[in-house]
């Protein structure tokens, strides 16, 4: 995989790449369990390139997503190819112009595609999919195999590097794939790209994170944006108080004291 997600796949017990896909297989299957018969499962994701053990190479990790999806009982559709503009067209890895040891940029990232089932079913002329309807053009240039005309985001955060996708591909992946008052959900939630793209078309989202630091941030976001209501703060009594009362527990008691 690749580095920067080492240490949060290591605090879910991952070490190695089979591992790690297990981890990933597990929010799969969670995924397939919620979705709703005829649902979406749309997955973002992109090839690794990583030396181990001193050999450089290509991780597949769309490929093995594929299986890992079809192996849980969803159907596989056609994917997107997502080929991301770059500032840098003559970017490439290896020795420049000798051959034949230089390496293909990897410049494209895969929009996997998977089905809950049979087709998803409608009431005839129902309003949600009728409010939700999108335009000849926008058809036309969405359900294109290749996408080129969506740049990559930025990466940096005062977390490091993100992961974080473009706000426009997540809108564009809501409106194709849900209906209004659908709930989205983002397994993998990060800066809550996904979540605030469902809440701009009408729909309703969920969204998991693990990384604590990453989680406290997206709820400042949310709280921001209004998604979730901002903290009460506290008055300068309530908080010496509150300073001064023992913990409390998920029932509602205080915890006892240990015996010495």
């Amino acid at each position: 995989m690749i580095p920067q997600w080492d240490g949060l796949f290591r605090a879910l017990g991952a070490t190695d790449y089979p591992e790690m896909l297990q981890v990933l297989s597990d929010a799969w299957a969670e995924c397939r369990r919620v979705l709703v018969p005829g649902g979406i499962l749309a997955v973002n994701i992109g090839d690794a390139l990583r030396t181990v053990r001193g050999e450089f190479r290509i991780w597949p990790n769309p490929a093995e997503t594929i299986r890992a999806v079809t192996g849980l009982g969803l159907v596989p559709l056609p994917y997107i190819l997502w080929k991301k503009p770059t500032n840098r067209p003559n970017a490439f890895l290896g020795s420049g112009f000798l051959p034949p040891n230089a390496y293909v940029t990897l410049d494209c990232e895969y929009v996997l595609l998977f089905r809950n089932g049979p087709l998803r079913r409608f009431p005839r002329h129902d309003t949600a999919r009728l409010a939700s309807r999108f335009s000849r053009a926008e058809r036309d240039l969405w359900f294109s195999q290749v996408w080129s005309d969506i740049r990559g985001a930025r990466q940096g955060s005062p977390l490091g590097r993100s992961g974080a996708f473009p706000r426009p591909l997540a809108e564009r992946l809501v409106r194709m794939f849900s209906v209004e008052g659908d709930t989205v959900l983002d397994p993998f939630a990060g800066t809550g790209t996904t979540l605030w793209a469902a809440a701009r078309w009408g729909r309703n989202a969920v969204g998991v994170e693990w990384d604590q630091g990453v989680y406290h941030t997206l709820v400042a976001s949310a709280q921001a944006q209004g998604f979730i209501p901002q903290p009460a703060r506290a008055s300068t009594r309530e908080a010496e108080e509150g300073s001064r009362r023992p913990p409390v527990r998920g029932d509602g008691r205080s915890p006892r004291r240990p015996r010495s």
